[in-house]
């Protein structure tokens, strides 16, 4: 993908061979080059602007460009219908020749990165000392790091400020609390013996307060991961002599040696020197820190890379601001969803800690949240903003968690009462969500069978956590909590059966899975067996 981006700012896609389709929207200035006003005849038969090009203006096309460079194939929305001031329907000869005028405008359209100077920093870094030359040359290993600095801060022709001052304080920016740096310098090695470093040969010091002068090689190589991303972001440009929003950046994992709350400061620069100057960036991580920060960013988007193990495929994530933010208001993190194996969603933490106790029973402990899968809140009502549908097919209002991660299940309260019961009719989120997981391959979907999870519960559990013998089994369609309408208090098994008007749900559920070690315990209670094992072998298949 940063190769690919690399060739689309030199414009070089066809030189380095590319082959890819391109999504773009005819404007007039573009379509009246090729359907010149006034024009008529030819190929097309008629005036080409006033016919013909006026059709496609703000029309979306797609397009297929070869390894040559050529337009292969260009496709319109596939309810467009060419017509004319006369026609309804233009001949097949006509229509051809629409199309390949429509090539000719399309071969010649401009995308954001044209133009851009690209400037990367590898996975792979570091800052080594180096002999002194003349270039200043920043390399995407780190090479020439070193040279750069020693040359703006000794030449009478460079600015040292820019060391000495703009980056000084760049990097105690992002370094924050962890360290203070109070100057840096470049020094020449010139005693053969004075260690592993050759003669001529120079290297960057830091300085701190209590510490004096050390040199990168005895620092840390976070230290230095920072180092060349300033340099690349505030030094470079000047090197160019170009505008900060005229280049796309691109680092690897930045999280390679950086610890967490380190890592959290530089990308919070680069997000605010992104905002400040204009520039584009790519990052690629699979640091959870990263997905956090920009998951709920309005600046970024999330491009998924995943190999099937025969050819890579990227997608962009179609969940960001008000949509992650309505997942994160409810405990789950955009991490824990775009990098778990596969998610099952609950209505909230109660039910979790049934789910989780219930899949390490009956699987041996095989699988465990935060390894095998994730849980995330759906919040209930919240299940109403939620879709699980593909791509093409989603509401643009909702959040599509089909495009968060695929492997998905969801665990829902059928929310039935006597004296209806199973006759009753499921509210129309769920059957909703039922039907839309009907198409999704790999899913699962358990709807309770009775009211809700903790009509699951036995009563010899219910009995050993409130200490009370009498305690029955909960009727399947039973009312397990109190009701906040007055026609039904009274009636519930927490009322009628514990004598409490209230208590904590994931107290509740904490405390009960103490008493569920057996499996037999819960082999009677209604499906309960059958749709975790159901759950199990889902996970299983998402873990292969």
């Amino acid at each position: 993908m940063l190769d690919f981006a690399e060739a689309l700012c030199g414009n070089e896609v066809a030189k380095k061979g590319w082959e890819c389709e391109i999504e773009g929207v005819f404007d007039q200035v573009g379509l009246q080059r090729s359907f010149s006003p006034g024009t008529v005849g030819g190929e097309l038969g008629s005036y080409h602007w006033e016919d013909h090009g006026k059709y496609f203006l703000n029309e979306r096309a797609w397009l297929s460009i070869d390894a040559s460079g050529r337009v292969r194939d260009l496709r319109l929305r596939p309810d467009f219908s060419h017509r004319t001031r006369q026609h309804s329907q233009l001949p097949q000869n006509i229509i051809n020749a629409r199309i390949d005028m429509l090539k000719s405008v399309a071969a010649r359209w401009t995308h954001v990165l044209g133009g851009k100077r690209f400037c990367r920093v590898n996975a792979e870094r570091d800052i080594r000392p180096e002999p002194s030359n003349m270039q200043l040359n920043l390399q995407s290993s780190g090479n020439g790091a070193t040279n750069i600095i020693r040359r703006y801060l000794n030449s009478a022709n460079l600015d040292r400020r820019l060391i000495k001052d703009t980056l000084l304080a760049a990097l105690n920016e992002v370094f924050g609390s962890d360290a203070t740096f109070t100057e840096i310098e470049a020094r020449e090695h010139d005693n053969p013996q004075s260690g592993p470093t050759p003669a001529g040969h120079w290297e960057i010091y830091l300085g701190e307060e209590s510490k004096g002068l050390i040199p990168l090689s005895k620092s840390g190589s976070g230290l230095k991961t920072v180092i060349l991303v300033l340099l690349s972001l505030l030094v470079v440009p000047e090197i160019d002599q170009t505008r900060k929003s005229d280049y796309v950046f691109s680092v690897e994992e930045p999280e390679n040696n950086l610890h967490p709350s380190l890592l959290r400061r530089l990308l919070k620069y680069i997000e605010s020197y992104a905002a400040r100057e204009g520039a584009t960036f790519f990052i690629t991580s699979h640091s959870s820190v990263a997905l956090d920060l920009f998951g709920v960013s309005k600046a970024a988007q999330i491009i998924h890379v995943k190999h099937d193990g025969v050819s890579a495929s990227a997608s962009r994530v179609e969940a960001h601001l008000d949509k992650f933010g309505v997942i994160s208001a409810l405990g789950a993190k955009p991490s824990d969803l775009l990098q778990a194996n596969g998610i099952i969603w609950v209505e909230g933490p109660s039910d979790r800690v049934y789910i989780n106790h219930w899949i390490e029973l009956f699987s041996d402990e095989k699988f465990r949240e935060g390894r095998d899968y994730q849980c995330a809140f759906y919040g209930g009502s919240l299940l109403g903003r939620l879709q699980v549908v593909t791509p093409e097919e989603a509401v643009k209002e909702f959040v599509n968690v089909f495009t968060l991660n695929p492997n998905v299940a969801f665990v829902c309260d059928s929310d039935k009462t006597a004296p209806e019961g199973e006759d009753a009719a499921l509210k129309s989120r769920v059957t909703r969500i039922k039907e839309e997981l009907s198409r999704i391959p790999n899913s699962f979907l358990w709807i309770t069978a009775g009211k809700e999870v903790e009509n699951y519960l036995p009563g010899s559990v219910i009995g050993q956590v409130f200490e009370n013998a009498a305690a029955k089994d909960p009727e399947r369609f039973e009312r397990f909590f109190p009701s906040e309408s007055k026609d039904n208090q009274g009636d519930s098994y927490v009322e009628a059966v514990l004598n409490r008007k209230a208590i904590d749900k994931v107290d509740l559920a904490s405390r009960a899975i103490a008493f569920m070690k057996d499996k037999d315990v819960l082999l009677h209670r209604f499906d309960l067996v059958e749709q975790v094992n159901g759950l199990i072998d889902r996970i299983r298949s998402w873990n292969r």
